[in-house]
């Protein structure tokens, strides 16, 4: 079966950013966002940061999972941003820069779909040798959708 994440991610929510910080990675999914939903661009903006006041989302490994519940999203949205150049002052529970982010946004008055959308992803991007594909198939979007949607 296809991972659950899968059905909100389509080739063109496959992003190659420059990355280099921080910042410029997470502006970088804001505006893909803002190009997938109905949501206002400072309204994303805003609960990124709040969520990444709170904790980082850098969880090592070189992986950062960016994600927000804003109430009234119309529907789960998922991005994957691989980076050229790695972003290293993105903080993280290891020294590894983030070479890959994966964001998700959903519906805060929704939490179990929140959560199961969460597992999906982290379960996914846990498997032996997931992540390593994904920054072989360079920049090729479609060998990365692939890749995540494997069975």
């Amino acid at each position: 079966m296809k991972p659950e994440f899968v059905k909100y991610l389509q080739q063109d929510s496959i992003l190659i950013v420059d990355g280099e910080t921080k910042k410029k990675l997470l502006d970088d999914i804001i505006a893909h966002a803002c190009t997938r939903c109905t949501m206002d661009e400072d309204q994303i903006r805003e609960a990124i940061w709040k969520r990444e006041r709170m904790m980082t989302t850098g969880v090592g490994k070189g992986l950062a999972l960016p994600h927000i519940r804003i109430n009234g999203f119309p529907s789960p949205l998922v991005i994957v941003a691989v980076c050229r150049k790695p972003a290293a002052d993105y903080k993280k529970l290891d020294d590894e820069p983030v070479t890959l982010a994966v964001f998700f946004a959903a519906d805060e008055r929704d939490p179990e779909a929140y959560l199961r959308l969460l597992g999906s992803i982290s379960s996914r991007l846990k498997e032996d040798g997931v992540i390593a594909k994904i920054h072989e198939a360079g920049e090729d979007r479609k060998k990365i959708f692939d890749i995540l949607a494997a069975e």
